[in-house]
């Protein structure tokens, strides 16, 4: 589809069919509104990798401060689409989302997403990937593309898709970041000067542990650096480990592989998280 266009805005599941049919291969990123530039930059980087980009947008209306999804598309958000690459908008109402009642099935594929982000918020974690792979079950893309930034449903997505043979290609995007490191995302666009300084601290110490990564290859090397930057901040530690990126267990080595260096933290009443990926050969 012609990417200088404005993205065709798809409100039901016959439409998109329809629409989809010649469509090429077909990239899905689901997403839940709010978009801003982290979203632009994701789209653009996925766009490339496809001939037909479609960004849905839905989330559950309870608490939701809009009424339906048509109310999350503004002409702002138009205007990032078209400039990142969309083709397709699906903003599926709750009726066409779950047209016969809420949903009774709910994934939970254990431990994977149960721990870390999942601990911390029971539940969330869970609906959240259960409402993905339902988009996947709407959508039928050819590649459905995760930020490197949700780590965690990105391994769980993995395994859900391996587990139930569903036919699409798990693709990653990049986490894209400020120049002061921080991830770009709803809560650090929100933050105030003051709250911005103070969260650098967080984004150095996980690059402190990078920076580990790279001088010794030691995995208590990495946990240690990033702990001590972190001590020595204002920030609480909710969690802080590494991980295999694939399982999402501790990470054990039998030789030089890639760890995700995993942290969330909490900076007043602001709560921050954001993972590495780095390269260790030894404990």
């Amino acid at each position: 589809m012609n990417k200088a266009k404005e993205p065709l805005v798809v409100h039901d599941r016959q439409t998109l069919a329809r629409v989809e049919k010649k469509a090429g291969t077909v990239g899905l990123m689901v997403t839940r509104g709010n978009w801003h530039p982290g979203h632009q930059a994701a789209f653009t980087e996925a766009s490339g990798r496809v001939d037909t980009l479609v960004a849905s947008v839905y989330t559950d209306p309870v608490g939701s401060a809009f009424e339906t999804t048509s109310d999350m598309i503004s002409a702002a958000d138009l205007q990032l689409a078209a400039r990142s690459g969309v083709d397709i908008i699906f903003a599926p109402s709750t009726e066409a989302f779950y047209p016969f009642g809420a949903a009774l099935t709910v994934l939970d594929p254990g431990q994977i997403i149960r721990k870390y982000e999942g601990a911390h918020h029971p539940g969330q974690a869970r609906d959240r990937l259960t409402q993905l792979v339902k988009m996947l079950g709407i959508v039928r893309p050819h590649k459905v593309f995760i930020g490197q930034c949700d780590a965690q449903l990105l391994a769980a997505v993995r395994l859900v898709v391996r587990d139930l043979d569903i036919p699409v290609s798990v693709e990653v995007v990049p986490t894209f970041r400020d120049l002061d490191g921080l991830t770009v995302s709803q809560t650090t666009l929100a933050l105030s000067a003051t709250q911005r300084e103070d969260a650098t601290c967080f984004a150095k110490a996980l690059f402190a542990g990078v920076r580990q990564a790279a001088a010794t290859g030691s995995g208590a090397a990495v946990l240690a650096a990033t702990r001590e930057a972190l001590n020595d901040s204002e920030a609480e530690i909710e969690y802080l480990d590494l991980v295999d990126p694939i399982s999402f267990d501790p990470w054990q080595t039998d030789g030089p592989s890639t760890a995700c260096l995993i942290a969330a933290v909490k900076l007043g009443d602001v709560r921050l998280r954001d993972n590495q990926l780095v390269v260790l050969s030894r404990p």
